[in-house]
């Protein structure tokens, strides 16, 4: 696809949901290019700002602090309504203007003078602060411009002797990755800038395997300066997402590192790390390894994090200090499966395993089924039908689309609209909204997503057939709710900023206040109409003017809104908040004996659905796959006799036929003995 018409898609993704004035779609296009970015690990979190000055010229959309690393990100807008190209003396003059604000902030008297309401001002206040323990300073640059095939030069300088990064995401880079399939941009480790030769390395596989093993020993100091370049790119997502969930510092790695740095090496557990591609060459009769595509840790992520923070922050001296790493090469088709597993034997002593929060998790997966499968009523002026499509991956949506012809897309997209798309990251927000935990959706989508996988992952174990149609419909309603609050909220004679946090806390809200109603919101009736009804949009934008004040009303030692919004204290504060439904909403509710029916209904038939799924699957796999579970447990002898009696019905089909209730036995004992180390067609 050309620029030109990819840029007219986005820009109509960017349109369709502002439905309002022009200068709302260049908000809507940082928070969406920041979504991405946060997905893409180049961004934790983030808070728009919008802060414009012309004399002096300054500007920020957006930023992120990370107290943890002591680095600073903040993020400028170059907002065009056509298709344009950003060329090299256009990256100069905007750049500047968001270093002069940071500059500026440097200064006392520049947050002072601005009034506490203006939305540069806590930044401003926060750098401030903060600036004797910055770091690092990241600029990136965000663009719907095309950047010219002329500008190659980034700015290379220090501000106030502080280190400066910068970086250019413009239209076309972002389009790059989209159509390449890939859910990142490849990470490129060049070992010969450290050692011309490589590093060494011993080969641990025969030549015959599907992949590759390697084992190394490398100094700490290279992995906690990749660590610094890379950042959170390094670590497999849902191991970052993982890592967030324990906790960053271990103080025994730390304790280690600073008091006996020579016992690293037998200490510690090393590094388990996959890569797509690894360049190798033997020197004196020693392999090594010269270059690694798209490393990723897949275990220890503590580990690479303490090393960072230890000469980072405590400028520990590394030298001492060395880390085993186990290296796997997979093929890139084969990543979704082996990767987790992976994971999920390195992590075997946690209660919650890192596995729990990969995509290719049985929730997801299920979510994904029926949101294929499923179709949502035509709203109103439609006649057609349409599907709520889950980006279980990322890039699954435009994955599908890959090869279409015109006609083929257009009719993909009116299928399944991009407005009604969702990943992980909305399922957790929408979810967290309505569960009342809007200080951690406040957290921001990764942290917010831990929890709510955490959760699932427990609820899973306990109960899995709750997770069924109901659900998912029931899911969809609260997205409807969500995101006609997110759609609107801009428009309102009183919105100055904060939508993110007003949004989940004013959701929050009204379901806190239909429970104390001791009926149920009608989640069937909002999902038969695909829309909501006035009555209910306008108690919405009722509580959100209520929220938005009391949101800003923060203690004297708290300035920063986002800050509060993440505190429990704040959501008390909402909740005691005066307001009552009024009786057209009261009316709208349903008894909740009704509710607790639907919900019991809806159980039984996904127990039904499990059975004759658990079924298919039997015969989808053959019976030569579950023979071999039988041959595999002859020389491993770890199933039952009654768990023999199951598979050896499955290893008959079609003379025999398991049961629904055999079928799903089956499928337990599979998963059992997966976990033990079969793998199909191996003879280990």
């Amino acid at each position: 696809m050309i620029f030109e018409e990819y840029f007219h898609e986005y820009m109509q993704d960017i349109y369709a949901k502002s439905e309002a004035e022009n200068n709302y779609n260049e908000v809507l296009f940082t928070e969406r290019v920041c979504d991405f970015l946060v997905e893409q690990a180049i961004l934790e979190e983030y808070q728009v700002v919008s802060y414009k000055k012309t004399k002096p010229s300054m500007r920020i959309d957006a930023y992120h602090h990370s107290q943890e690393s002591g680095s600073f990100t903040f993020i400028i807008t170059d907002y065009r309504s056509f298709p344009e190209t950003l060329t090299q003396s256009d990256i100069t003059k905007i750049f500047k203007r968001v270093s002069n604000f940071f500059q500026k902030s440097l200064e006392r008297n520049f947050h002072q003078s601005l009034d506490e309401s203006d939305t540069g001002f806590s930044v401003a206040k926060e750098i401030y602060d903060y600036s004797a323990s910055i770091k690092k300073i990241n600029f990136i640059l965000i663009s719907t411009a095309e950047l010219s095939k002329r500008a190659n030069t980034l700015p290379n300088e220090s501000i106030s002797n502080y280190s400066c990064f910068f970086d250019v995401w413009d239209l076309s880079r972002i389009q790059r990755l989209e159509e390449s399939g890939k859910s990142r941009e490849d990470i490129i480790v060049d070992f010969t800038d450290i050692d011309r030769s490589g590093i060494p390395c011993l080969p641990a596989f025969t030549g015959n395997e599907t992949y590759e093993s390697y084992l190394l020993a490398v100094p700490g100091s290279l992995i906690a300066n990749l660590y610094d370049k890379y950042g959170e790119r390094l670590l497999e997502q849902n191991v970052r997402t993982f890592l967030q969930f324990r906790g960053k510092v271990n103080k025994g790695i730390r304790n280690t590192i600073q008091n006996e740095p020579e016992m690293f090496f037998a200490f510690n557990n090393g590094i388990t790390a996959t890569a797509e591609e690894v360049i190798t060459q033997i020197d004196e009769k020693q392999v090594k390894i010269k270059s690694i595509r798209n490393l990723q840790i897949v275990n220890g992520g503590q580990t690479t994090a303490s090393l960072f923070n230890s000469q980072n922050k405590n400028t520990a001296n590394l030298d001492s200090v060395y880390v085993q790493v186990k290296l796997t090469v997979i093929p890139e088709e084969r990543t979704e499966e082996m990767v987790p597993r992976i994971s999920e034997y390195a992590n075997t002593q946690n209660k919650v395993s890192a596995a729990d929060f990969f995509s290719n998790h049985p929730f997801h997966l299920r979510i994904e089924e029926m949101s294929r499968r499923l179709w949502a009523p035509s709203s109103e002026g439609s006649l057609r039908e349409t599907h709520w499509y889950y980006e279980r991956v990322r890039g699954q949506y435009a994955n599908a689309q890959t090869n279409f012809t015109v006609a083929k897309k257009k009719e993909f997209l009116t299928l399944n609209p991009r407005n009604q798309m969702f990943a992980k990251t909305d399922l957790a927000k929408f979810e967290y909204s309505w569960d009342k935990k809007p200080h951690i959706v406040s957290l921001g989508a990764q942290k917010n997503f831990v929890q709510f996988a955490s959760d699932i992952a427990k609820n899973w174990e306990k109960n899995e057939r709750q997770f069924n149609e109901f659900y998912f419909k029931e899911f969809i309603v609260k997205a409807i709710l969500f995101r006609f609050l997110d759609k609107t909220i801009m428009k309102q004679s009183w919105y100055g900023g904060y939508k993110a946090n007003i949004v989940t806390y004013s959701i929050a809200k009204f379901s806190y206040l239909i429970d104390n109603t001791e009926k149920c919101f009608d989640f069937d009736s909002v999902w038969k109409l695909q829309s909501l009804s006035p009555s209910i949009q306008n108690c919405l934008h009722e509580i959100a003017a209520l929220v938005n004040k009391s949101i800003q009303d923060t203690p004297e030692d708290i300035t920063n809104v986002t800050e509060w919004c993440k505190k429990p204290k704040c959501w008390e504060n909402v909740i005691s908040i005066d307001y009552s439904l009024d009786d057209s909403v009261l009316m709208s509710l349903i008894d909740s004996s009704l509710y607790s029916e639907q919900e019991l209904d809806a159980v039984n038939i996904q127990k039904i659905d499990n059975g004759i799924e658990a079924q298919s699957y039997i015969f989808e796999k053959g019976a030569s796959y579950w023979k071999s579970i039988l041959e595999w447990d002859m020389k491993n002898e770890l199933l039952t006799p009654k768990e023999q009696e199951i598979i050896s019905i499955a290893g008959s089909i079609p003379n025999k036929i398991p049961s629904e209730k055999q079928s799903l036995l089956a499928v337990k004992i599979e998963a059992k003995m997966s976990s033990e180390g079969f793998i199909p067609n191996s003879s280990i």
